[in-house]
């Protein structure tokens, strides 16, 4: 007996060291595979096993998904107006849709975000999103404004030193730091990437005008931007049209609205000037000025 109970002791302990084994041979992505994704809402972005595509067209799209280089069948997915699909993703994913008659892919990278947005044509595609936050718009993802162009607008805007400036989309606040530094302007850069912000404050220190301008890390449609006498954006049509009813309500008469690029959609009556100008790299940009 005594015999028999040492044996099932031993069979038991081999089972054991087995199975711890087994558990130590599991790689980092076996476990990751079965981890949970966690939104980080702080930074805005996806987790990194997480792909975020956000809808702000006006119809629902339709899409299918399937693993990069999968023989799987692809998954068809539908995304309501201004809704966001969370996608558990490891690898890169291929998304796949229907555009000017054909279907047309592209991959999408874990981490990102992503936004389905009209072309000039007017054509439903998928481009890089600034966050994938469900409690605040996606404007536009960050592009930097080239120097030339930052200077356009301020001549057009006829800046001085007692304008106040209201940068949406701030980015590495080169705009705001750019007024600060030549006329002596106080400005406020608003963006809801904090390494945006992060970005904007060193760049304004680095230039001694931090006592001049703020940063703001919030969603712009929800900041008040009242104080403003010039506005500046680079934004794309439909984010300058969801502002536009901001603009009316919180800012005051004879305010100054300059956008890098693109209109805002319905102030056609509102527009006092435009210019057109390249860059050092020979791009073509165009500089529009309203007034409220």
């Amino acid at each position: 007996m005594k015999n028999r109970k040492v044996g099932v002791l031993i069979a038991l302990s081999l089972i054991l060291i087995a199975a711890g084994a087994a558990c130590a041979r599991k790689t980092p992505s076996d476990r990751d595979a079965k981890a949970p994704i966690v939104f980080d809402a702080q930074r805005g972005f996806p987790s990194p096993k997480e792909i975020t595509i956000r809808n702000v067209t006006k119809e629902e799209v339709s899409y299918s998904l399937v693993p990069l280089g999968s023989n799987a069948k692809p998954e068809i997915r539908k995304l309501a107006v201004g809704a966001i699909d969370r996608v558990r993703a490891v690898d890169t994913m291929t998304i796949a849709y229907e555009k000017y008659g054909r279907e047309v892919s592209y991959s999408l990278y874990p981490g990102k975000p992503y936004s389905f947005r009209y072309d000039s044509g007017g054509k439903i595609d998928i481009w890089q999103g600034s966050h994938g936050r469900g409690d605040a718009e996606d404007l536009a993802p960050f592009v930097p404004t080239p120097p030339e162009v930052v200077a356009k607008m301020f001549e057009l805007a006829k800046a001085d030193k007692d304008s106040v400036i209201y940068d949406i989309g701030c980015g590495d606040g080169r705009i705001v730091v750019y007024a600060a530094k030549t006329f002596g302007a106080h400005g406020v850069g608003i963006d809801i990437d904090p390494a945006r912000i992060s970005e904007s404050k060193e760049n304004a220190k680095k230039e001694g005008v931090e006592k001049l301008v703020k940063f703001l890390m919030e969603d712009a449609t929800k900041t008040d931007i009242s104080p403003a006498t010039i506005v500046t954006t680079y934004l794309l049509p439909e984010s300058n049209e969801l502002l536009r009813p901001k603009f009316e309500r919180e800012l005051k008469p004879g305010t100054i609205i300059v956008t890098h690029n693109y209109i805002v959609p319905g102030w056609e009556g509102k527009e006092i000037n435009s210019a057109t100008l390249t860059d050092t790299s020979g791009t073509e940009h165009t500089v529009f000025v309203y007034k409220k």
